[in-house]
């Protein structure tokens, strides 16, 4: 056996099996169990550390949380007194300006209605004087029209006489 399994051997005061396996095979066995000891102390212990120091983060990021929250808590009331105050205002302000235009819109309209009325005054008016003229225009030409028939009465009167004339004068002879 060489020198180190021994020495190994001997720590662990464990006998290697007789024909299952070589002394060598058996010390690299129990050098896997030692170090895999060593790295499950380790591992935990990393462990331990790790979660000590993830639980003191944690708390931080708690407290700057909850200093964050307080913040927009904060902004928020101030900003809704803002929006609030500002809202207020632009209302007070639509109120005025819609009055104001209101009353602008009405005495523009009795304005525009005056001057309608005053306007369609006058064009009845015109059109009063001018179916007055139109009409005088017509009896005129209504009485020349009687004028003519009555000498288109007359003429034709004339002739049928004067060839009744004619006519008799013709049949005397």
């Amino acid at each position: 056996m060489p020198e180190e399994i021994v020495k190994e051997t001997a720590a662990g005061n464990e006998q290697p099996p007789r024909g299952l396996a070589s002394p060598e095979f058996f010390f690299l066995l129990q050098r896997i169990d030692r170090l895999d000891e060593k790295l499950s102390s380790e591992i935990k212990s990393l462990d331990g550390k790790l979660s000590a120091r993830i639980d003191h983060l944690d708390e931080k990021l708690g407290v700057e949380i909850g200093r964050i929250n307080a913040r927009i808590d904060r902004l928020d009331e101030k900003l809704s007194g803002e929006i609030k105050a500002l809202d207020v205002k632009l209302s007070g302000e639509m109120k005025a300006l819609d009055e104001k235009l209101s009353g602008e819109i009405k005495a523009l309209d009795g304005k525009l209605s005056g001057e309608i009325k005053a306007l369609d005054g006058k064009l009845s008016g015109e059109m009063k004087t001018q179916e007055a003229r139109l009409n005088e225009r017509i009896d005129r030409l209504d009485d020349k029209l009687n004028n003519l028939k009555l000498w288109m009465v007359g003429m034709l009167v004339t002739v049928i006489v004067g060839f009744g004339g004619v006519i008799v004068a013709l049949l005397q002879r």
